[in-house]
């Protein structure tokens, strides 16, 4: 393989990893966050409004997240949205958050931007 061969095929896995959930669709259709199963903001996804409070159930189960716009939102891998602290969600979106397992999303607090 060539040199500049490797250097492209690097340069596109950071990207792909680093993009943003930039479809115009992604966003959520009502409430304050949408939580995709899949990378990338892909379906199956939820809707979720937890603007100024901490949302619980059902169990997330995401991989990828986008807010509308100015909202940020914090995920977390346990009820309460006080412990196991995942990302902070803004209406450019987060990717790949779950890594080789899927992060079980438990709950979700919301604020204004």
């Amino acid at each position: 393989m060539r040199p500049n061969t490797i250097l492209l095929a690097i340069a596109t896995l950071f990207a792909s990893v680093a993009a943003n959930c930039n479809d115009p669709s992604a966003p959520p259709d009502d409430g304050d966050i949408a939580l995709y199963h899949k990378t990338d903001c892909r379906s199956p996804y939820l809707n979720v409004g937890a603007m100024g409070s901490c949302q619980d159930w059902p169990d997330f189960d995401a991989c990828s997240a986008i807010t509308r716009k100015g909202v940020v939102c914090d995920i977390y891998k346990r009820d309460g949205c006080d412990k196991g602290y995942i990302a902070t969600i803004d209406s450019a979106g987060y990717r790949d958050f779950c890594g080789f397992f899927t992060d079980t999303v438990q709950s979700v607090r919301c604020r204004e931007a």
